[in-house]
């Protein structure tokens, strides 16, 4: 009975919600800041990185705005976006405009469902010029050389291009 009761407690202290939650307005900037700075992002398929990425705080703790472009031998692809704490939401949002070869122009929402000390995990909306294209659930998991990314779709067209990971730029 010991036994049992000892597993019970070590299975609820692995799964205590307090490590794995969404951000708060007064924490949500700290989750923000791991993406700030210049990176590369990889794609499937490509050898070489595929995209410059930069994000910077307009506003500390209240706004950011990011951009990309594409480099090397990826199709072209120029986007740029803003993040933000949603009063409204409770949440991290973000909305970004893209204008690629791929799929044209193309608008996507996000908002993050959960932060750890390791991971981000954001639900992502995309839409074009002729409705809904797809949603999917991203992974961004951060370690010493970056972050690796993975995805699920959840509803849609699959993704032309997938990012699986980013790399800072020295």
């Amino acid at each position: 009975m010991i036994r049992i009761f000892a597993l019970i407690t070590l299975v609820m202290m692995m799964g205590n919600p307090a490590s794995a939650a969404p951000p708060t307005e007064d924490t949500w900037w700290q989750t923000m800041d791991r993406y700030t700075g210049k990176w590369r992002t990889k794609s499937k398929g490509y050898r070489e990185p595929t995209q410059e990425f930069q994000n910077e705080w307009v506003e500390p703790r209240k706004l950011q705005n990011y951009s990309s472009k594409s480099i090397g031998n990826a199709p072209r692809s120029d986007m740029t976006g803003f993040v933000r704490w949603s009063k409204e939401n409770e949440r991290i949002e973000w909305s970004e405009v893209t204008d690629s070869e791929d799929e044209g122009r193309t608008m996507s929402t996000g908002y993050c469902i959960n932060s750890t000390p390791k991971t981000v995990t954001w639900i992502v909306t995309v839409y074009g010029e002729e409705g809904f294209i797809r949603q999917f659930s991203m992974v961004d998991t951060f370690d010493e050389e970056g972050l690796t990314r993975s995805i699920s779709l959840l509803r849609g067209e699959e993704l032309e291009r997938e990012t699986t990971s980013w790399v800072p730029v020295e």
